[in-house]
């Protein structure tokens, strides 16, 4: 059993990813804590920020807690806020871009790569 509080025990970091800006996350459930399919993180982003145009085949669900943001994919876009549930494909090109004056601020459930490869390979 591992228990975090949000506010409490997890601290944000910058991400550092290429394409990333004015983006913070706090790992709340991961590998260190034992967990081994599924990761969640609460992110953050400042106003005028955003995402990198991300792809990867981990698919991820997406539960916005505050703050606005324009959801885009290649052929797509959609605005999201407060109480939006979100499920990104493995391999859907998807970008947060916050729209609003406030942190645009969301949890993020994405299960291993290894889940998928094996799906994959299994084909």
């Amino acid at each position: 059993m591992y228990l975090v509080n949000l506010n409490d025990d997890a601290h944000f970091e910058v991400l550092s990813k290429q394409g990333a800006e004015k983006v913070k996350v706090k790992h709340l459930i991961h590998e260190r804590a034992g967990a081994e399919k599924f990761t969640l993180r609460y992110f953050s982003i400042a106003e005028g920020g955003h995402t990198p145009l991300d792809q990867h085949l981990g698919e991820h669900e997406v539960f916005v807690m505050k703050g606005r943001a324009q959801l885009k994919g290649i052929d797509w876009e959609r605005t999201v806020g407060p109480g939006d549930a979100v499920f990104i494909a493995s391999n859907e090109v998807h970008q947060f871009l916050n729209t609003g004056s406030e942190p645009f601020e969301f949890l993020s459930v994405r299960g291993a790569d290894e889940l998928y490869t094996a799906r994959e390979t299994a084909r």
